[in-house]
């Protein structure tokens, strides 16, 4: 899913622009019981997904784990949610990402993309979620 339309959040609101941050996991795939169809519930799918998380200011990070949203946690956190049980909608999974991103308060912006790729022969199908707060 090298989308040419995935990109980093557009400025976030109210920023001058002038210092932007943003934290991203690309092309990261998992297995996941997901689809509301017979054949999707028999067996995981597999899933890669885009998520681009843009952070507000202040920055005061001292070169420290502590001062910054770790990408492992969001990782992690994503992984949880796919292990929790069967999930029948993509769309279901996008908004239980934007909402994990955003129990971070320094989270102002998601975009999140999940494609199942496999199935379909012929193309990746999926969703894309955008959302400020």
């Amino acid at each position: 899913m090298n989308d040419p339309q995935f990109h980093l959040p557009q400025q976030a609101p109210g920023s001058t622009g002038a210092d932007e941050r943003v934290l991203f996991l690309r092309d990261f795939t998992a297995s996941a019981m997901i689809g509301v169809y017979a054949h999707e519930r028999a067996q995981p799918q597999r899933l890669r997904m885009n998520v681009a998380v843009h952070l507000r200011p202040p920055f005061e990070w001292r070169d420290r784990i502590e001062d910054v949203l770790d990408y492992d946690r969001l990782r992690q956190g994503i992984l949880d949610i796919l292990a929790a049980g069967h999930i029948n909608l993509l769309e279901t999974l996008g908004l239980r990402i934007v909402d994990l991103c955003f129990g971070h308060p320094q989270v102002c912006g998601v975009h999140v993309q999940i494609a199942k790729t496999e199935a379909h022969d012929d193309c990746e199908v999926g969703c894309e979620i955008r959302r400020r707060r």
